[in-house]
């Protein structure tokens, strides 16, 4: 009877940590939605700003985020609860911590599943180099749909889960911009070409003559 309360009261420790320091957190740096009925992603986190803010924050402290990534919760299933679970939105976490390897997280929710909305994060997700997430779905409260509805979710459930963003063809990050290591690989791919190229060159008849 007390696990819940404590664990209550760390998450909410947790999130004011979130809140009024990034350099401490110890959690999503910034995050995205993806789904049915958005024109757009939603960002949780405004481009520049120095704290994470209360969107993200509410976010991982409602959605059942720490559950998924760490365990500890009885509370949180193995196995998807039965029905109809409605249109699936995904938000994509960004995982960046000082001195580790970034990465993402991508967690599934459904806004408009009843009685409650519905949240899963598959487990074995790699992040901060050999960190892996626990997985599980998470059964949220009302509060949770309400916050997502305030953030630009359809008030009314979609009559086409098909129609929106999909999150595969979307960046993953609300900055958008190039992934640095796929700039490289072109760099490193352009000039193996040219060096290619400058040997054919020279190794033509008559080339090597005339040096």
């Amino acid at each position: 009877m007390q696990r819940r309360p404590l664990a209550l009261i760390v998450i909410s420790v947790v999130t004011v940590l979130l809140v009024a320091s990034p350099a401490m957190a110890k959690g999503p740096s910034d995050g995205v939605i993806t789904g049915p009925g958005l024109v757009e992603p939603i960002a949780l986190r405004e481009p520049g700003a120095k704290r994470i803010g209360v969107d993200l924050a509410n976010m991982i402290q409602e959605s059942g985020f720490f559950e998924g990534v760490w365990g500890g919760d009885p509370d949180r299933l193995r196995h998807p609860p039965a029905g109809d679970l409605g249109p699936r939105y995904t938000i994509t976490y960004s995982m960046t911590m000082s001195r580790r390897l970034s990465g993402t997280i991508t967690q599934f929710v459904f806004p408009y599943a009843e009685p409650l909305p519905i949240t899963h994060i598959p487990a074995k997700q790699r992040f901060w180099g050999s960190s892996e997430t626990v997985g599980g779905w998470f059964v949220a409260g009302n509060r949770f749909r309400t916050t997502l509805i305030g953030l630009g979710l359809p008030a009314v459930r979609p009559s086409s889960p098909t129609v929106g963003i999909d999150a595969a063809a979307t960046a993953t990050s609300p900055h958008g911009g190039s992934s640095p290591g796929l700039v490289v690989a072109v760099a490193v791919l352009v000039l193996a070409f040219a060096i290619i190229l400058m040997r054919r060159r020279i190794r033509r008849p008559g080339l090597l003559d005339r040096a």
